[in-house]
């Protein structure tokens, strides 16, 4: 009897702690209504134009906020490849990429060839808060490929870009690694209760430090190096291997290199985590606008940028500017990107982006500097906005996070709100297949939910 209750009250505890997953929402900036919204996936990327038999998709991969390369977590990207390779029906190990940037996942001290790190041309030197001392940039970041066979006639390429740990220990260390709960620091950060410590790690020494960092000045650094990242991923994917280009180049050679070079790549999509959405929508929006066309141009053309759990609201308070205003795009209506925003309702981190647009519209004025030609610039039409932004944005407001504590439904995990989208099958069908409205187009899609033997 003691046995059959334990069993029973541990299926009620987690049946109560379990949320199904739900669309609350769909929503288009480019739709006259509010409740609409449809996009491309993955794959119809691949279908466009490929360049052999086999149809193939690169992904730029961008993390967000938090200790990515902590090597007891799983790898960056895991969750995501897994979560593709489980809609197509694939079995691969849980820990199916390096740990690492470069690393050999058994051996953490073999190198392997699949990584590049891009650099400054000269040392970056930051002066800091004490009079005549500096830290120094060299190294940016590192991106690695990973490659997932999905069926017969599809690959994924992921490209995964790392900044986590370069910066970490360049910057950020100086300032607040005195305080985590690693090293030297260890017995300090002891005395707090181990949740607060834990919070305190994950949300502010290794997680909101990033959001600063790259507000400040060091954001024009890791945005360069991103863009000599994708440089190097389109020279990949253009069949020049990561050992003929060299495995650290400064982004303005490997940029270079790239602007010499005759392209005929299968299309690029990005994905972005948390802060690195912000990143995404930065580079994006540098290469629609700065009237120069370019290797990043061709990579982001009609592309898809699949956003999860984004702060692109709270972050673009930092574009507040009495300088320069920023450039309309001038991309062609039928090029311009999408930017597809997954958000779970209860995470605290998240902001949407169709009410954030609509709501900078509508409490802001008509820059008299702009030179407006436009007739009834002061009354909000959504179509005319996307043509001021440059692209469309589209919401997908989602609910998946379950109770942190059982029978507590008011409060729910803050952690798996923020960063479980792609542990979702649902939100991968919709990366993976498209969206018509709230409805996967599986129809003509390729993913497999059927169980693995």
């Amino acid at each position: 009897m003691k046995r059959a209750f334990i069993i029973a009250l541990t299926w009620a505890l987690t049946s109560c702690a379990s949320v199904p997953f739900n669309v609350l929402e769909v929503n288009s900036l480019a739709a006259e209504e509010p409740g609409v919204g449809s996009f491309d996936g993955l794959e119809a990327l691949a279908d466009r134009s490929p360049r052999s038999e086999k149809r193939r998709v690169n992904i730029i991969f961008l993390h967000g906020i938090g200790w990515v390369e902590n090597p007891e977590d799983k790898p960056l990207a895991n969750a995501f490849i897994a979560g593709v390779a489980d809609a197509y029906g694939l079995n691969v190990e849980r820990k199916a990429v390096s740990a690492l940037c470069g690393r050999d996942t058994k051996d953490q001290d073999l190198s392997l060839h699949n990584h590049v790190y891009i650099k400054s041309p000269t040392p970056k030197r930051y002066r800091t808060s004490i009079p005549g001392r500096q830290l120094q940039l060299d190294r940016l970041l590192c991106m690695d490929r990973q490659v997932l066979p999905a069926t017969d006639d599809l690959d994924y390429v992921i490209y995964r870009i790392f900044w986590d740990e370069v910066m970490w220990e360049s910057l950020q260390f100086a300032h607040v690694g005195q305080d985590d709960s690693q090293g030297d620091s260890l017995d300090f950060a002891g005395l707090r209760r181990s949740l607060n410590r834990n919070l305190k790690d994950k949300f502010v020494n290794y997680g909101f430090s990033d959001a600063v960092m790259y507000l400040g000045p060091a954001g024009q650094e890791i945005r360069d190096a991103i863009r000599g990242a994708m440089c190097a991923a389109a020279l990949e994917a253009n069949g020049v291997s990561f050992q003929d280009i060299g495995h650290e180049v400064d982004y303005q050679e490997i940029c270079a290199a790239a602007g010499q070079a005759d392209m005929d790549i299968d299309p690029f999509a990005f994905v972005a985590e948390s802060l690195g959405s912000k990143i995404a929508l930065d580079v994006v929006r540098d290469a629609m606008t700065d009237g120069r066309e370019t290797v990043h141009d061709f990579m982001i053309r009609k592309t898809q940028v699949f956003m999860l759990a984004n702060q692109i609201p709270l972050l673009s308070l930092s574009d507040l500017s009495d300088g320069s205003a920023f450039r309309p795009s001038d991309y062609a209506p039928q090029d311009r990107p999408t930017l597809i925003a997954f958000s779970e309702i209860n995470d605290f981190l998240t902001y949407e982006l169709v009410p954030f647009y609509e709501q900078l519209y509508k409490f802001s004025q008509l820059d008299p500097a702009f030179g407006d030609t436009e007739p009834d610039m002061d009354s909000l039409d959504r179509r005319r906005l996307v043509n001021r932004l440059g692209f469309n944005a589209i919401d997908m407001r989602v609910e998946f996070a379950k109770p942190l504590i059982p029978f507590v439904s008011s409060f729910v995990d803050p952690e798996f709100a923020h960063n479980g989208h792609v542990r979702q099958p649902e939100i991968m069908d919709f990366i993976l297949c498209g969206a018509d409205g709230y409805d996967a187009r599986l129809k003509n899609c390729d993913v497999n939910r059927s169980p693995s033997p």
